[in-house]
């Protein structure tokens, strides 16, 4: 059992202790299972060769991570399906499709497991399931690149100005590129006097510094810094697919703004790669691949 109260790492090794079926016959485990694929043929919940165990590791780590970078140390809590999902749109940001599949898959046998540990909130079938809707908003699983780019992105900035809270995070996605973690979270964010911004502790606990701010926004930034405004990322996600959903465009993702700040930026590559928290040019390249 896992409890309630459990830190981020004791997640992890509790469920890969359970998920451990190394030496363990997978052909009997199937025969002895009540859990069911989407393809109607009952499977294994367990792990039994080494290159599956290294990926339920890594991707077991990456998830209960991201729960606990967003919601706080108590990870139990908000283990379900929805921060399953909202992993899996952050992993599509920087994994080639075909990727996401395999996490997707990997995240399935997770459920399992927290399931038989007593932890009832997620659902091997609703995650699997994901993949429809993936597909139905233009992601082929089985490629390596899709463009991510807006219709019309700011036409979305306006939805969430006019309806929700969140305009202004909107806003910094879009004019800095900055990722939904950084734009989220004001206190990590110092206004320069060119009105670029300083980004402390963005992923990886990289530090940058994006382009300038037109006049209007960092004024506004600068008194949501001085307000030490934070908002949840799992109600942004929401509001943010709703207001473009709203208007009839297509939801690409959190992270679409940042592909058209991208593609919209008249900044040298290894510039632009600099302004958005990249170290290497190659990585800002892939958001400028269009086809």
């Amino acid at each position: 059992m896992i409890h309630k109260r459990a830190s981020a790492n004791a997640v992890i090794n509790k469920i890969m202790s359970h998920s451990k079926g190394i030496g363990d016959s997978k052909t009997q485990a199937k025969s002895q299972s009540d859990t069911i694929a989407q393809n109607g043929q009952a499977i294994s919940t367990k792990v039994h060769s080494l290159k599956s165990t290294d990926n339920m590791r890594t991707i077991t780590t990456q998830y209960v991570n991201f729960v606990k970078e967003h919601y706080g140390n108590r990870v139990v809590g908000h283990l379900n399906n929805e921060t399953m999902k909202e992993f899996i749109d952050h992993k599509l940001q920087t994994v080639s499709q075909g990727t996401a599949n395999t996490y997707i898959s990997v995240l399935a046998k997770v459920s399992d497991n927290l399931n038989q540990l007593g932890i009832h909130s997620t659902s091997r079938s609703e995650i699997t399931s994901y993949r429809t809707e993936l597909r139905t908003n233009g992601n082929d699983l089985q490629k390596n690149h899709i463009n991510r780019a807006n219709e019309d992105p700011r036409a979305i900035v306006r939805a969430m100005e006019e309806n929700t809270p969140y305009g202004l995070s909107t806003t910094l996605m879009l004019e800095a590129g900055l990722r939904a973690d950084d734009a989220l979270n004001f206190s990590k964010l110092t206004l320069n006097a060119d009105n670029s911004l300083y980004v402390e502790q963005s992923k990886n606990g990289l530090n940058y510094t994006t382009a300038p701010l037109n006049e209007e926004t960092a004024q506004r930034v600068a008194e949501a810094i001085s307000n030490q405004i934070s908002v949840n990322y799992g109600e942004y996600r929401v509001a943010l697919k709703e207001a473009v959903e709203s208007i009839g465009q297509e939801w690409k993702g959190v992270h679409s703004l940042r592909w058209d700040y991208v593609q919209n930026s008249d900044l040298d590559l290894a510039t632009l790669s600099l302004s958005l928290g990249h170290s290497r040019e190659e990585i800002s390249l892939h958001y400028l691949l269009r086809e």
